[in-house]
């Protein structure tokens, strides 16, 4: 094989992210595949990828079986017909007669050869003469690139998709998407290279570009005129942005905007209106949810027409969801806007997520938060269609949402990001329904919670309560009870909080009898002692508060609330927290941790964080995991509040800053706002291999701590150790106060926990 195949000037760059691509690619061809074509959205690099391919073959001798090897361009090719004259005439072999399929079945039958045609997707009409070509000759093969599959019986589609991501920052130097961005700045700005100081925006960027090469590379072209930091604001509107001078390029590949107008300049009238129907969803959607946009089935055949284009995604998930890519959905949306269906398709759009988000919210009340993780894709489209009815002053929808989108906010961690939304709702007359402007109401008391608005939130339970009780929702009013008393706790009333729950427990008693408790019925028992048990927490009746945690977790065990009983066994690491039993509080917390990960509730494992593993660490003097958790979960309510834990987590932050330096702490808190849930875990774990320090005992201490957990009192302590039973009493408080205990039950367990507690009276315990 001696024919180098003809390529535009520069196409060889490196190959990012594609050499599995270009493996696979390989061993398609050594096995025999004939018609293989290379699928995927204008500027995703296909034409790179092929290029590659037949260096790859000719360079390495990678496929025997060939003699030759033929690049063919397309793009400016508007009539099929013309086609097999193009191919024809690029053929290097001169003296070829007849009609020109004849000279390409001649030429292929002295040498096996390989046929590249890069963009074909214009030029479809065409696909069956490729199909005759091979018909006649075995010593063909193609391999073709286009935006849409040429749906020949014998063809092979190899999706070509976006470059890989990286998860986290941390990974950011092996994403390929982050290579290819980075190698096309350095390439303008020698001095540029990946940092820990702009790694994070660059992360950002490539997941806002999704991974395409062609965004990222002409977003690295505008770094010639943007800061990273003001690029990534621009991005908002990438067709805007995204453009070039690349005289080496055909016009459709130097801005977006252009490779996106190409494939849609290539549909058909129908087409186009599914495409731009497509616009009035954000993020994943059903074919469920498209045919209810668009208003009846017959659309989903259309919709089948734009995957195959590539114009929409499957995504990889056990339900199907398709998605289309940003640059395509922001022209899909110019192309609605003003479009005669666009009011329907909005209002029918807002209907259909209503009723999943409402959906949800019954299935939450049925089956508690475990169904969360299934309904958490489609928020996205939740949220865009709460956000027409406020735009559009729909006051009954707009109040509905709210009342059934709460629960995933919180599941979701981003309660106090959504509160203008509610500052949105609430403007609006309220609603005629009361009910739903009682659930809104709940909705809106647990945001200003988030925002540490304890007074605001406070004002806005009492109006609650008052209204539960007008409605008769007895249950309800209880609920929000607990939550008012929740308010007493953090704004320095433990003692008033503690009577609330104590009379709502008792009240609960009441009304039940001997009946058996429903499922609410059972969950407000559980959060009346869970809630109980944070109360006699920062009371320092520990005992106690371990006990009410337990029996929280059997009430939510029995209701088979998975997601409850996670909360209550949090609590539960947290109180062991408190009373030095560490191991077990550590191996509880983080097995917590890790079903909240599974589960995909970021809510919720910011929870056990907050109030499980932030002590943990503390207590270990993991300072900079201590201020990492804190600022990733990143809570104002803390930052009011006047509990004693709230006040604890002030001074473990200020003994971090002390151990840190300020300069340490700063970079700690930084690095902990733009942590990604796996950094979370792993960081998590190492607090699994940290030994807790052991605080600093004198050798008479040791000997008093060893005694005293054999069980002896002050007096038999004294005379063993021969001092004073005043002196061994001194000893004992001293150890206590270092300590942070209690009693000498959890003296006793503490010195059990760090092998202190051996020897027996005859023997003094020595050092």
């Amino acid at each position: 094989m001696n024919h180098r195949p003809g390529s535009p000037p520069g196409a060889l760059a490196p190959l990012y992210g594609r050499e599995h691509d270009l493996r696979q690619l390989l061993k398609l061809l050594q096995d025999g595949v004939r018609l293989l074509t290379l699928r995927g959205p204008g500027g995703m690099g296909k034409t790179a990828l092929v290029l590659h391919l037949a260096h790859a073959i000719e360079r390495a001798g990678e496929s025997p079986q060939l003699d030759h090897v033929q690049f063919i361009d397309l793009s400016a090719v508007r009539e099929p017909k013309g086609v097999l004259g193009l191919i024809a005439a690029a053929l290097p072999e001169h003296g070829l007669r007849g009609a020109p399929e004849r000279q390409i079945q001649d030429f292929a039958a002295r040498r096996r050869t390989l046929l590249i045609l890069d963009n074909f997707e214009q030029l479809l009409p065409a696909a069956p003469d490729l199909a005759d070509l091979l018909a006649r000759t075995d010593t063909l093969q193609l391999v073709v690139t286009s935006r849409a599959a040429l749906r020949l019986h014998d063809e092979v589609e190899y999706p070509v998709e976006p470059l890989g991501l990286p998860q986290r920052v941390r990974d950011a130097a092996s994403s390929a998407a982050v290579q290819l961005f980075v190698a096309r700045v350095h390439a303008l700005t020698p001095s540029f290279t990946l940092n820990e100081a702009n790694a994070a925006q660059i992360t950002r960027l490539c997941g806002l570009l999704e991974g395409v090469p062609l965004a990222l590379e002409l977003a690295a072209m505008r770094t010639r005129s943007y800061a990273l930091g003001d690029l990534l604001t621009r991005l908002e509107h990438p067709l805007e942005v995204l453009k070039a001078d690349f005289r080496d390029r055909p016009e459709r590949l130097r801005s977006l905007r252009a490779t996106v107008e190409w494939s849609y300049e290539l549909l058909d009238e129908m087409d186009r209106a599914v495409f731009e129907c497509c616009a009035v969803f954000s993020g994943p959607f059903t074919p469920q949810a498209l045919a209810a946009v668009w208003g009846d089935d017959t659309v989903l055949e259309r919709a089948e027409a734009l995957l195959e284009q590539s114009l929409l995604q499957r995504l990889d998930t056990p339900s199907t969801l398709w998605k289309m890519l940003q640059p395509l959905r922001e022209l899909a949306v110019e192309r609605l806007n003003g479009h005669p269906q666009e009011a329907i398709w909005r209002e029918r759009h807002a209907w259909h997520f209503l009723e999943m988000v409402e959906g949800h919210r019954h299935r939450v009340e049925l089956d508690g938060l475990n169904s969360l993780k299934a309904d958490l894709a489609h928020y996205p489209n939740i949220r865009a269609g709460m956000i027409w009815t406020v735009e559009q002053r729909h006051s009954d929808l707009a109040y509905r949402y709210l009342g059934a989108i709460g629960v995933m906010w919180s599941a979701l961690g981003i309660d106090l990001q959504e509160a203008p939304l509610v500052d949105g709702v609430l403007a609006l007359p309220p609603p005629k329904d009361r009910r739903t402007l009682l659930q809104a109401l709940k909705i809106s008391a647990n945001t200003l919670n988030y925002m540490g608005r304890l007074q605001a939130r406070e004002a806005q339970l009492l109006e609650i309560v008052a209204l539960c009780r007008e409605l008769g929702d007895v249950e309800g009013a209880a609920g929000q009870t607990l939550n008012l008393a929740d308010v007493m706790r953090e704004t320095g009333r433990p003692e008033q909080a503690w009577t609330v729950r104590q009379q709502l427990i008792r009240e609960v008693h009441e009304w039940l009898g001997d009946r058996p408790a429903t499922r609410e019925q059972q969950r407000l028992q559980g959060f009346a002692h869970l809630c109980a048990s944070t109360d006699l927490l920062e009371l320092g009746q520990h005992t106690q508060a371990l006990k009410y945690a337990r029996l929280a977790c059997g009430y939510f065990q029995d209701m088979g609330g998975r997601v409850e009983y996670r909360t209550a066994r949090t609590t539960v690491g947290l109180v062991l927290v408190s009373v030095h039993q560490l191991p077990e509080a550590r191996t509880l917390l983080l097995a917590c941790l890790d079903e909240a990960v599974g589960d995909g509730l970021r809510g919720m494992v910011k929870h056990v964080l907050r109030w499980g593993l932030v002590f943990v660490a503390a207590e270990q003097h993991e300072w900079t995991t201590l201020v990492q958790f804190t600022a990733f979960v990143n809570d104002p309510v803390g930052e009011r509040s006047q509990g004693v834990l709230d006040r604890r987590l002030h001074q473990d932050l200020a003994l971090a800053r002390k151990a840190l330096g300020e300069a340490a702490y700063g970079q700690a808190w930084t690095t902990g706002l733009h942590l990604q849930i796996e950094d979370v875990v792993k960081l998590a774990g190492g607090l699994a291999l940290t030994p807790a320090p052991r605080p600093d005992l004198t050798p008479r201490e040791l000997e008093v701590l060893a005694l005293v957990a054999q069980g002896h009192p002050d007096r038999k302590v004294a005379r063993l150790l021969n001092i004073s039973s005043g002196t061994a009493s001194k000893h004992v408080a001293n150890l206590l106060g270092k300590l942070g205990l209690h009693n000498r039950v959890e003296l006793t367990r503490w010195a059990m926990e760090h092998g202190l507690a051996e020897g027996d009276e005859s023997t003094p315990p020595t050092l």
